[in-house]
């Protein structure tokens, strides 16, 4: 069936007139650059939006998942439904020959719906476009390959401008590029790498011709080969795609084992952050990429933000130099001046406000019991109002969410809820949950969540918080580092953010009656954190505690 053109043009037209409804005047003004946003990261529409349309770029249909035939990364599409209202549409999967082909979809209230591409088409590389009726839909789609697994975020929409920080074209690995055009139109794109020999503009990859209605699929390791550093800018001289990047590792030399998928970043911004960060104590390697996009070279901090401070005390921020239109990394896990075992969040700042790309990689060498490769962008908004896919998945040995505060003044209240089975559930530790200024609250979902391996998320805050989530997946281990993603409206920008010297240190308190959790210790694979809680009071009914 051939609706390549008309199906996501009609029904992407009514998304984005809600969207410029809700958003309207959302512009806010910062010293380098005015930004939308509405297109800074991927973001859900509202409940009572008309519809809402993902794009999910990278992935293989073949439905061969295992052996010597295998597909490289086969893609499962995952939708959920966090409203009270059934929703309609319909997943078109583009082919890299331009044909087209549409399953109808149905998601009922507060679900999940999964589907393999593969049962729609068999084919080497396909991307999925998902319409649906009615907003708090969001999408995600799981990778699995020879080489491991993958869940990551899908695009809410196209942009004629993509950044990857971090990427690698060692040998063992593979590094592929994803372009995803569902439009009519052809789109013209150029490419840029940095790696640590310095910068390339391959002339094969400028000007080329990504054709409407298809995917292409950009090797990039067969072009700029055996870099241990690649970073990737993809610019769109005409039209607009979505770009996803693919990267494997198979483990040799004492390095990483893994796949993981991640969509590129569309803005700049002066700040972001990583509310998961790996503990110290683990074999886990945690590195942050920085691409800095700007006319002029900039220093950029790493600033590390230890639960409970009074007992950790603070970490003196990592710092490096970034020249002008070129990329730069910092490897956490060889400095020792993090403790060991403590849970922790990232900063990441321009000291001069320039704009800036962050990046982070987490990969785990192989062992007989697998490996784990996940790459995340960083968060450049806050918002009050979060959605998630995926509150836990099968297979999962620890699922954490992590909301964190950035401001540097105002406590934020949260609530964490799960949508599952047509039902909302509030999670009981994280009924309402006061988190101070620089601090976070974890949550172990799957203790939550158990028996709902189908589960999405929901938090609320009344002043704008981060939120990241992270899954350990035991047999064989593999990491997965999960985006979620705000409601469009409730977004605003990384203003009077908090820094290490602003920590405050602040006795430990114990609960003074059972009605609240003891000081919570989630431990996982690869990942232990500790959240410090105070004395309760109750609140309209509910239990109150406060994370410092």
């Amino acid at each position: 069936m051939n609706r390549a053109w008309r199906v996501p043009i009609l029904l992407l037209l009514p998304v984005l007139l809600v969207s410029a409804a809700v958003i309207q005047n959302r512009t806010a003004s910062t010293s380098n650059s005015n930004v939308r946003l509405n297109g800074v990261i991927p973001a859900a529409s509202p409940e009572g939006a008309l519809s809402a349309t993902w794009y999910c770029a990278a992935g293989s249909a073949t439905g061969v998942s295992a052996g010597d035939t295998a597909g490289f990364a086969e893609q499962t599409v995952i939708v959920s439904n966090a409203t009270p209202v059934a929703s309609n549409g319909a997943v078109s999967v583009f082919t890299e020959k331009g044909d087209t082909t549409v399953k109808a979809v149905k998601v009922a209230a507060h679900s999940q719906t999964t589907v393999r591409v593969s049962d729609i088409v068999k084919v080497p590389w396909a991307s999925a476009l998902v319409e649906m009726s009615g907003g708090g839909i969001t999408v995600v789609h799981e990778l699995r390959g020879p080489t491991g697994r993958s869940v990551s975020a899908c695009a809410s929409a196209p942009s004629s401008q993509w950044y990857f920080p971090s990427g690698t074209t060692r040998a063992g690995s593979r590094n592929l590029m994803a372009l995803f055009n569902p439009f009519p139109g052809e789109a013209t794109v150029d490419f840029a790498f940095d790696t640590e020999d310095g910068a390339r503009t391959p002339q094969q990859l400028q000007g080329m011709v990504v054709p409407g209605g298809r995917v292409v699929v950009v090797d990039v390791g067969a072009i700029v080969t055996l870099r241990e550093r690649v970073s990737t800018t993809v610019t769109v001289r005409i039209g607009r795609l979505i770009a996803e990047q693919i990267q494997t590792s198979d483990g040799r030399a004492n390095t990483e084992q893994g796949l993981t998928a991640v969509l590129g970043a569309t803005s700049t911004s002066p700040i972001w952050t990583f509310p998961v960060a790996t503990a110290a104590s683990t074999t886990a390697r945690e590195i942050v990429s920085i691409l800095n996009t700007g006319d002029s070279d900039t220093e950029v901090q790493v600033e590390v933000q230890l639960d409970d401070p009074a007992t950790n005390g603070s970490v003196e921020p990592f710092v490096v130099q970034v020249a002008s239109r070129r990329s730069a990394q910092i490897d956490l896990g060889v400095d020792p001046r993090i403790p060991k075992s403590v849970g922790r969040w990232l900063i990441v700042r321009s000291t001069n406000g320039a704009p800036i790309v962050a990046e982070r990689s987490v990969g785990a060498t192989r062992t007989a019991t697998g490996g784990g490769l996940s790459f995340t962008m960083g968060v450049p908004l806050a918002a009050t109002h979060w959605l998630g896919t995926i509150a836990t998945t099968t297979e999962v040995s620890s699922s954490l969410v992590s909301v964190a505060n950035p401001s540097a003044t105002e406590t934020a209240t949260v609530t964490i809820s799960t949508h599952a089975k047509g039902s909302v559930l509030a999670i009981a530790t994280a009924k309402v949950v006061r988190i101070a200024p620089g601090q976070r609250l974890v949550v172990n979902l799957a203790s939550a969540t158990t028996g709902k391996a189908d589960a999405s998320l929901e938090i609320k805050a009344d002043q704008p918080v981060v939120v990241g989530q992270w899954i350990a997946l035991a047999t064989p281990f593999e990491i997965m580092t999960v985006s979620d993603f705000p409601v469009l409206g409730s977004e605003s920008l990384l203003v009077n953010v908090f820094t290490p010297d602003q920590a405050v240190p602040v006795a430990a308190e114990v609960p003074s009656d059972d009605t609240v959790p003891e000081a919570t210790t989630t431990t996982g694979a690869a990942v232990t954190t500790t959240i410090s809680v105070a004395p309760p009071s109750t609140v309209a009914g509910a239990t109150t505690t406060t994370v410092r």
